[in-house]
């Protein structure tokens, strides 16, 4: 799967063949590999997966270590993912470019998923836990929401460079402190 993730990476799926993955990954024949995965797409739905477990583990962790006031909660959760992304950016960038693709093809067949999956399904609890609890949330959907978080953490993710010379830590905090910019119609110090 590593090799899959930088071939991807480096590449683009599209620029990247079964048979690269192959004589990447050191598989003499075609045979060896097709015994393990069909197609690319079998091998990039693996890999999806694969990261996806990686990252709901670490924001799960939080999730359960974290104080149930709604806003201890919102920070634990929002500092695990966005540690796990800035730690991860490749598999970060695979996931978010692949999840978009899927999302692009459905809207261009004319499917749409109304059921969203189980981490968005959380973050959604949260944030209603959040406005019930009655912070100054935004009265904006909570899907819009989280659209502008994750451009803003996908793009600091990217783009890490833009942080100059400071710890991980110290990123993963100012980009906390700019989603609760977008979250909250007030300043909202964020808690440790």
């Amino acid at each position: 799967m590593h090799v899959a993730l930088q071939l991807f990476s480096e590449r683009g799926y599209d620029g990247t063949s079964i048979d690269d993955i192959r004589q990447a990954a050191g598989f003499k024949s075609k045979a060896s590999l097709y015994t393990h995965f069909r197609s690319k797409e079998e091998v990039a739905e693996a890999l999806l997966a694969q990261i996806l477990r990686a990252e709901e583990e670490t924001v799960g962790r939080a999730f359960l270590r974290a104080s149930e006031e709604p806003l201890q909660r919102l920070a634990a959760v929002g500092r695990a993912f966005i540690g796990w992304g800035m730690a991860s950016p490749r598999e970060y960038a695979f996931c978010f470019l692949r999840i978009q693709q899927q999302l692009s093809a459905q809207t261009v067949e004319g499917r749409h998923t109304d059921q969203p999956d189980a981490s968005t399904q959380a973050m959604f609890k949260l944030l209603s836990d959040v406005r019930a609890a009655d912070y100054p949330l935004r009265q904006i959907p909570d899907a819009a929401l989280l659209t502008m978080m994750t451009g803003l953490i996908s793009r600091s993710i990217v783009d890490q460079t833009a942080f100059g010379p400071v710890s991980l830590e110290t990123k993963v905090e100012q980009v906390l402190e700019a989603c609760f910019g977008i979250f909250f119609t007030q300043p909202i110090p964020v808690p440790k």
